[in-house]
């Protein structure tokens, strides 16, 4: 029995001093744990502290956002190049930065004629300007002043000339079949100004003066028989050039085909009346081509007819102000005498054409 106590005894004695290995293995940790509570919070108190010292030794400045500081510009637009001939609604303004080859422009759009304010980067510009109420006319080439160009989409001489039925095609005059048809151009002004500085902060004025990039071409055939029995008209003329250059004024290269309507004036009277951007971009230099009028026509009995007409001499007029015969005149103007429009078949009497197919008549009417 003395064993079994004495073996109870040394079992008591260890677990007594395991118990105070573990108490005093825990009390270290707590106080390590209390030591490192210690320490955060007296890093947090010193870096509060440093906070505050340094926000009460800032100075307080407003705050600047923009540190290229634009300059402002007001645009001016001198309107004696056109001559009183436009009215348009606004102007298109497109800047382009002197110092870079090619570019996306900067754009602004001033409604009616007095011009408008813009604001800009300190560098140097050039702009260029032209009239927004337009609906055929189109721009390419936007990359600079030089190269910016206005043209018009591809047409045809059924949609130009307005005449039914659409469903055949319409006949060309002879050697003009391989120029493209466009449509015919809105009234169109426009330039481009001088090169200008902006500076920071600062204003200034520029001016520019827009000019006609069109011209108007009337065509006025008089002593026409039998315009009572006609049911509608329409013409086209070839030679003519594609587009025009903004800046310069200068003529696309190529040569086109234009359509367009026709209106009987009194009994014996066609007048055509339509917009081109010019023709023949080398007439100073003496080349031209050749410009080919054909008039279209329909007659109550549904018959159709084109007559042709070479004209090339009234578009290059000998003795006119340039050489070549293109002048800077907005207006061009070509006459006729005479168009033998046929009688239509009326009981029996009259010419019997072939009413699915188009009668073809070269003509060498008086001028």
């Amino acid at each position: 029995m003395s064993r079994v106590y004495r073996h109870i005894g040394k079992v008591g004695h260890r677990l007594n001093g395991l118990c105070k290995s573990m108490a005093c293995l825990l009390g270290r940790k707590f106080f390590t744990l209390h030591s490192s509570l210690f320490t955060l919070n007296s890093s947090l108190f010193t870096l509060h502290f440093s906070l505050l010292l340094l926000l009460s030794s800032c100075e307080y400045k407003d705050l600047c956002y923009d540190h290229n500081h634009w300059g402002d510009l007001r645009v001016n637009f001198d309107w004696q190049g056109v001559g009183g001939r436009m009215a348009p609604k606004g102007m298109t303004v497109l800047f382009y930065n002197d110092g870079q080859a090619a570019q996306e422009p900067i754009r602004y759009d001033m409604a009616g004629m007095e011009g408008g304010s813009a604001r800009l980067l300190p560098a140097t510009y050039q702009a260029a300007a032209y009239n927004y109420d337009t609906e055929t006319i189109l721009y390419r080439g936007m990359e600079n002043t030089a190269t910016l160009e206005a043209y018009t989409r591809l047409s045809s001489i059924e949609e130009g000339t307005q005449l039914s039925p659409r469903r055949a095609s319409m006949p060309r005059a002879v050697g003009t079949d391989g120029q493209p048809v466009i449509l015919e151009p809105d009234p169109l002004c426009a330039a481009a100004s001088d090169t200008f500085s902006v500076a920071r902060d600062a204003s200034r004025t520029v001016t520019v003066m827009p000019h006609l990039r069109y011209k108007v071409v009337t065509v006025t055939i008089t002593n026409v028989p039998n315009l009572q029995y006609t049911g509608q008209f329409g013409g086209a003329l070839s030679g003519l050039a594609p587009s025009v250059f903004i800046e310069s004024g200068q003529l696309g290269e190529g040569c086109v085909t234009q359509a367009f309507t026709a209106n009987v004036e009194g009994e014996t009277t066609l007048v055509m009346k339509f917009r081109i951007f010019g023709h023949c971009p080398h007439s100073r230099e003496g080349r031209h081509y050749d410009h080919l009028l054909t008039v279209y026509a329909i007659l109550a009995d549904g018959s159709k007819w084109y007559y042709t007409e070479d004209v090339t001499s009234q578009l290059h007029p000998e003795g006119s102000g340039t050489p070549g015969g293109q002048d800077d005149d907005p207006e061009i103007s070509i006459e006729l005498d005479g168009l033998p429009v046929p009688k239509p078949i009326v009981n029996g009497s009259g010419f019997q054409p072939t009413v699915d197919s188009w009668q073809g008549i070269e003509i060498d009417v008086g001028m």
